[in-house]
């Protein structure tokens, strides 16, 4: 008892103390600005010198909340622009974009400040965006081959136990914003690509399934444009919402390629024998190939400052090449002649949906004509 009674005592104490300094700091902040409005730059500008000011010790020390820092570092800038110390306005000015990455001007702000802002680059250097989700894979057949097959092959119908084709990716991408909501990306990305074959070698009474499963690594690049990028509401804020559209291509390596089930059913059952599912190993797939991809999505803007961004994003992949090396199609009898299938020529096309997160990271920094 007397334990919790001492933690409460300390814990009172602590929030008391923050208050009282937090009250102080509001005290000292609100006294600089009327300082401000009277014309008094000088006093502004030496009580920030002060290290032993309550305003100074407040601005170093954290005190002051993210709102607070920001009408601190403002009216720094805009007390030692008055004064025709541009060095050290700009000073505060970095600082100021610091805390508030892309800080927006308000319409009462001086032309001084919209001049100071013109030099810098207020923009992100760049953006890495992390995205997941569930794939479809939809093969699309060049040229059928069988064995002694006389039903139909089926692609990614059966939805019991082996599935429909689903299967996952993520990617991390790093993305700049070029101009006017056009923006350009570069990654890489992790895909499971599934698809499932049903096929008749007597149409009712003989039949086979055969699942492959394949790992890829992608190097997606991308061009996006985003609209409403730019655009402002009444109250001069940037739209939270922006839908985009975007093109891009991917070169594809093949990390492994497998049957995760194969088996032959009706008369005498049939399933493959362990160590025989590899195709990667057994050279019978492309080891590279080459996608296009286009796509829509929405991006909403999130945080304080409104600079990072959630996504949801609807995206196709259109591979360009045979996905199956023709030269070592009847490289694994097991499954030509004892499942009974044969791989088609085909490419793998996907359409996926995901989840994202955008972050932006800054440098700020003086514009080159400007220094």
């Amino acid at each position: 008892m007397k334990k919790h009674l001492i933690t409460f005592c300390l814990l009172t104490c602590v929030f008391w103390a923050y208050s009282q300094s937090s009250s102080q700091c509001a005290r000292a902040l609100s006294q600089a600005e009327l300082a401000f409005e009277q014309g008094r730059l000088s006093d502004i500008i030496n009580i920030y010198n002060n290290s032993g000011s309550n305003f100074t010790k407040c601005l170093e020390g954290n005190v002051f909340s993210i709102e607070e820092k920001i009408r601190a570092y403002k009216l720094l800038t805009k007390a030692y622009l008055f004064q025709d110390d541009e060095q050290k306005a700009e000073e505060m000015f970095v600082k100021l974009l610091k805390v508030d990455k892309e800080h927006q001007l308000a319409a009462e702000d001086p032309a001084e400040l919209y001049l100071l802002k013109d030099k810098f680059k207020t923009e992100p250097i760049f953006r890495v965006a992390v995205r997941a989700g569930a794939n479809k894979t939809m093969p699309s057949v060049i040229q059928n081959f069988n064995t002694f097959q006389t039903g139909a092959k089926r692609y990614n119908e059966n939805g019991n136990e082996t599935g429909i084709g689903v299967g996952f990716w993520g990617e991390v991408m790093a993305e700049r914003h070029l101009t006017k909501g056009i923006e350009v990306g570069a990654g890489l990305q992790y895909r499971i690509a599934t698809y499932e074959i049903e096929g008749d070698l007597i149409e009712g009474s003989l039949n086979y399934v055969a699942k492959n499963t394949s790992n890829m690594l992608r190097t997606p690049v991308l061009v996006r444009y985003s609209h409403n990028y730019d655009k402002k509401d009444s109250d001069g804020n940037r739209v939270g919402f922006l839908p985009y559209v975007f093109l891009g291509a991917s070169y594809d390596l093949t990390l492994s390629a497998k049957y995760v089930d194969a088996r032959r059913t009706g008369g005498t059952a049939y399933t493959l024998p362990a160590g025989r599912d590899d195709l990667k190993g057994n050279d019978q797939v492309s080891t590279s190939n080459v996608s296009i991809l286009a796509g829509i999505g929405f991006r909403s803007r999130v945080g304080r400052s409104k600079v990072d961004f959630f996504s949801l994003e609807l995206r196709y992949d259109n591979a360009l090449f045979n996905y199956i090396n023709p030269d070592n199609r009847w490289a694994n009898e097991d499954v030509n002649f004892g499942i009974g299938h044969v791989e088609d020529d085909l490419t793998l096309n996907t359409i996926s949906i995901s989840l994202g997160y955008t972050k932006s990271l800054y440098i700020p920094r003086k514009r080159k004509q400007y220094r």
